[in-house]
């Protein structure tokens, strides 16, 4: 989670620069185009969004293949992820961002081709090559985070005795998860692989706008979907401010909450086991559910 928040933070870094060399030369920017474009600054602000997007990308399908694996395999302790494990992940997948970065500075592709300082160069084989890579592997990237959710739903099904409004509670959660993905990743990479085959289907101008509506749209929805909204940061929230002498009520309902927390008595171990396992994993709403 620390990792996504880093990657979300440099993304709203880059979100500053271009917000703020767009005020600075508002009405007047055919005066610096050249300047901003060749600059380090805009070098700098491409590599900075390059690595944040890589990284959320690679942590949010790391995150959700790590709760698909737990869930499925609730009853193999054996086969439990270690810190080992998740360090090893997390290595490779900082390498690879910092190598995508990277690329468009030594001369595959550049950061120099639009205002917005994305690598959107594909005169060359190999910026071609570069940038079709990126965007088939976030495509496939969002694949995997679906169906790993789909077997993680199937999963929650099994117990037949589960309450409905839980399993709708599930659903709702994962779609939400998936349509932000999808609204960010696949508009961009649909329309990115036709102009990187040559056949572009929108002008340049309106490129940037499709960019800069939907390109963020992950990293300004996961600290809703995987913090502020969640039980766990409610919960930790009022305790806080509990301290403070504010929202004492709810701070009670919560210790009282947590202090009484028990596991239903309608599951088995095995699917008492899975349903902790998806209550902690996927960080829903709900101890009154499970």
């Amino acid at each position: 989670m620390c990792h996504l928040a880093f990657a979300d933070l440099c993304m709203g870094i880059y979100l500053v620069v271009i917000a703020t060399v767009d005020m600075l030369t508002h009405g007047r920017y055919y005066n610096h185009a050249i300047d901003w474009q060749m600059s380090f600054g805009c070098k700098a602000a491409g590599f900075v969004t390059v690595f944040a997007s890589e990284l959320s990308v690679f942590t949010l399908t790391a995150i959700t293949v790590e709760r698909w694996h737990t869930i499925t395999n609730a009853m193999r302790l054996d086969r439990k992820l270690r810190l080992r494990h998740a360090c090893i992940i997390m290595t490779t997948g900082w390498s690879f961002s910092l190598l995508a970065a990277l690329l468009p500075t030594v001369g595959v592709s550049s950061y120099s081709k639009v205002s917005i300082c994305l690598p959107m160069d594909v005169e060359s084989a190999v910026s071609q090559v570069y940038v079709v890579s990126l965007l088939i592997l976030n495509i496939l990237a969002f694949f995997c985070v679906c169906g790993c959710y789909l077997s993680i739903y199937l999963t929650y099904r099994k117990p037949s005795s589960a309450p409905a409004h839980a399993d709708t509670r599930v659903a709702q959660r994962m779609a939400v998860l998936i349509f932000t993905d999808f609204v960010c990743m696949v508009p961009i990479s649909f329309f990115a692989i036709s102009a990187a085959f040559k056949l572009p289907l929108i002008t340049i101008s309106d490129a940037k706008l499709l960019l800069v509506l939907f390109y963020p749209i992950n990293s300004c929805s996961n600290p809703f979907l995987y913090a502020f909204f969640t039980h766990t940061f409610r919960r930790d929230f009022f305790l806080l401010v509990a301290r403070f002498g504010l929202f004492k009520t709810q701070a009670q309902i919560y210790r009282t909450e947590t202090s009484s927390c028990q596991h239903p008595t309608w599951t088995s171990p095995k699917s008492s086991r899975v349903m902790y396992s998806l209550a902690n994993t996927l960080s829903l709403d709900g101890k009154q559910e499970f």
